[in-house]
């Protein structure tokens, strides 16, 4: 009894991540890694599946081997995904009450797929810029994206224009047109932040607040800057933020459809995993 349902439990998952992962495509960008990463885990479950239906004779020890394997694969494929998600989920994030008297110098917004009727994340987090551009109206966004396979448009202009649409002043949005990834787009948007400080200063006739050399290490801590993306994405952001010398980011989470997060979680997964390979992270 027990082995039939646990037979049952691996097909109907091995069923699920496939129909999943079809149903992502259609609803979302279509993405080649993240379609092999999930296709692996189903799988794997039709393997283990196979396992269960066709148990091993004593005698079949090059078959024991493969299983072996695949088992022990298996345990850390589904492992190593609840952990990273556990890691993403726990992690503290900083967050700056509305009533707290504090407000945002700068707010980086950072984009999304934009292709053809495939706009839901990316419109969220404009939206919510849009929000926090009426409740803090000196705060100044840093829109931050490229334009990358498949889309119609720079996700950063499409933002900006997003924004103008809905009367959001020109002079207190800045454009980065051409970060590709999470690294890119809190470097680049930092650079410009720096700049802005720098030139605003100048206009004033402020002396400029003395900034270290180094500009993939800023010294802006003097600056309330709001980190602004999905609440999948935002761990990772913030742990960036901290390698670059941000000792307290302030996130801002937008809201994603419950449909997309399982997918976008172990997305986020992967991203983080390299980013940690490459020692750009900061806990």
């Amino acid at each position: 009894m027990v082995k039939k349902i646990k037979k049952t439990i691996l097909l109907s998952i091995a069923i699920i991540i496939a129909l999943y992962t079809i149903i992502c495509d259609i609803l979302m960008t279509f993405s080649i890694s993240m379609n092999c990463v999930l296709l692996t885990g189903s799988i794997l479950c039709v393997f283990l599946y196979y396992m269960e239906l066709n148990p091993l004779d004593l005698e079949e020890r090059t078959q024991s081997f493969i299983r072996v394997f695949i088992k022990i694969f298996s345990l850390f494929y589904f492992f190593g995904i609840l952990l990273l998600f556990l890691i993403n989920i726990l992690y503290p994030k900083y967050n700056l009450l509305s009533d707290s008297g504090e407000s945002y110098d700068y707010i980086i917004v950072f984009g999304a797929g934009v292709s053809e009727n495939k706009t839901d994340i990316i419109n969220s987090r404009i939206d919510r810029a849009i929000e926090y551009s009426i409740m803090y109206p000196e705060c100044r966004f840093v829109l931050t994206g490229a334009k990358g396979k498949g889309e119609m448009i720079e996700e950063a202009i499409y933002m900006r224009n997003y924004m103008l649409d809905r009367n959001v002043p020109d002079k207190n949005i800045i454009v980065d047109p051409f970060s590709v990834n999470t690294e890119e787009n809190i470097k680049n948007s930092l650079l410009l932040i720096k700049k802005d400080i720098i030139k605003r200063n100048s206009k004033e006739n402020i002396i400029t607040r003395p900034f270290k050399n180094d500009d993939f290490h800023f010294d802006l801590d003097f600056l309330t800057i709001g980190f602004m993306s999905s609440e999948f994405h935002l761990s990772r952001i913030n742990m960036m933020a901290k390698k670059m010398g941000i000792s307290k980011p302030y996130n801002i989470a937008c809201n994603t459809k419950t449909i997309y997060l399982p997918y976008q979680y172990i997305r986020e997964d992967l991203s983080f995993f390299k980013a940690l390979v490459l020692n750009q992270l900061k806990f």
